[in-house]
């Protein structure tokens, strides 16, 4: 059998492995590069080139440093303080926790830790201001999907590097990836906050408001880091990995936050699981199963329905997998090739690729479905029947996933993204 295809099962075998066993999809992807490298006769070398070292160094800097700033409650803080502008203007509630998540998503975090703590930090929020919890969840959570794909996101990072090898311009690739991400985002938060008639807040006897905390010496410090990990990167063009891991070596010098702590808080799992993905990868292309991938797919496509198909193509892989571990390094090396052969931007698939994987994240089977699900069934009053109203939940948000998704694929097949493009 063409050694192309058989990359090509191979990594549909490691996802499916990953889902039902429940087992790092890098590490059965790394299994499977040594088997199919072996079995091409390609040297060690090349195997490991795959892996990427660079991008690891970036992602665990980025990380590492915003797991610090987390561990010391300066990103918490932070939020508090964003959504207390909005004072006793209680209608500007949802707004401020949208662009909380967006802001500080954009700024260098990314999505992973921000969605982490968004359902923690706006249930609560609305029980106290009169909203329904599911709604300011989703809005907080709309707000990150729209701000994750900066320059300086481990998002960002990882899709911007995989364009950049395919031969697309980053540097004008980025706003309109950013801007469609953004409207993504800010359309799925109108309809949640319409839907659940956000409009209309319930009254909240007894209202208490929040005592005014102030940041520490070492959150200000944490802060000043931050300013200065954005001027160095952004300004400066700078390595983002090497600057993050500077700032966080003093940081810690300052004993900011505990470092064992601080080390643990890195997401060692998604490290490996777009390291691992991303050396099968490797392979597939040298074996050309990527060439393979795109002649499969080219033939559901042409100019009007290709950004729709790739929409939905990425939406139901996450459904099942990793957006950032697996959906973008499975798909996004393909768009470049893929779009000069039948006419369509390679920018716009590339969004469509990004934003598909991104949206079904609401979804109870993914991480941030499940952290909603969770934060609100703990807060659950006691004598209520907690089966039938998890089931709801869980129903709720699943339609949530693919309500988006549909209406993604059907806004991608009118051209509604081409007014960006």
């Amino acid at each position: 059998m063409n050694l192309g295809i058989v990359s090509l099962l191979l990594l549909a075998v490691a996802i499916a492995i990953g889902y039902f066993r429940k087992t790092n999809v890098g590490l059965v992807c790394m299994l499977f590069a040594v088997i199919i490298g072996k079995m091409a006769g390609i040297p060690n070398a090349e195997i490991l080139k795959g892996f990427k070292p660079n991008l690891f160094i970036n992602l665990m800097g980025v990380t590492l440093l915003f797991s610090i700033l987390n561990k010391n409650g300066t990103i918490e803080l932070l939020a508090h303080k964003i959504v207390g502008l909005a004072g006793n203007n209680n209608y500007l509630i949802p707004a401020a926790v949208f662009l909380m998540g967006m802001g500080l998503t954009t700024i260098g975090p990314g999505s992973i830790p921000l969605l982490a703590i968004m359902p923690a930090f706006a249930i609560p929020l609305a029980k106290a201001h009169g909203y329904n919890p599911l709604m300011l969840a989703l809005i907080g959570c709309a707000g990150c999907f729209g701000g994750r794909m900066s320059s300086i996101t481990p998002e960002g990072i990882l899709s911007y590097d995989l364009l950049r090898q395919s031969g697309i311009d980053t540097v004008l690739a980025l706003r309109p990836i950013y801007t469609a991400q953004l409207l993504t985002g800010v359309l799925i938060a109108i309809v949640a906050f319409i839907y659940y008639k956000g409009y209309r807040p319930q009254k909240v006897q007894n209202e208490q408001q929040e005592t005014e905390a102030s940041f520490t010496g070492v959150q200000w410090l944490s802060l000043l880091g931050l300013l200065a990990m954005a001027v160095l990167v952004i300004a400066l063009k700078q390595n983002v990995g090497l600057v993050c891991f500077a700032i966080s070596a003093i940081l810690l010098c300052f004993h900011a936050a505990p470092e064992k702590q601080s080390l643990k808080g890195i997401p060692w799992g998604v490290l490996l699981m777009v390291s691992g993905v991303s050396m099968l990868m490797n392979l597939v292309i040298k074996t050309g199963g990527l060439k393979v991938m795109i002649a499969g797919l080219s033939t559901l496509m042409n100019g009007y329905t290709a950004p729709a198909v790739m929409a939905a193509t990425a939406g139901i892989m996450s459904l099942f997998s990793s957006g950032l571990g697996v959906v973008f390094p499975t798909l996004l090396p393909t768009v470049a090739e893929l779009g000069q052969s039948i006419g369509v931007n390679p920018v716009e698939l590339a969004s469509m690729v990004l934003i598909g994987g991104t949206i079904t994240g609401v979804s109870p089977i993914s991480t941030t479905g499940g952290l909603i699900m969770a934060t609100l069934m703990a807060d659950e009053a006691e004598g209520t029947d907690k089966k039938s109203e998890e089931m709801k939940l869980f129903m709720e948000l699943t339609v949530w996933a693919l309500g988006i998704l549909v209406v993604l694929t059907v806004l991608a097949g009118v051209g509604f993204y081409k007014l960006i493009f």
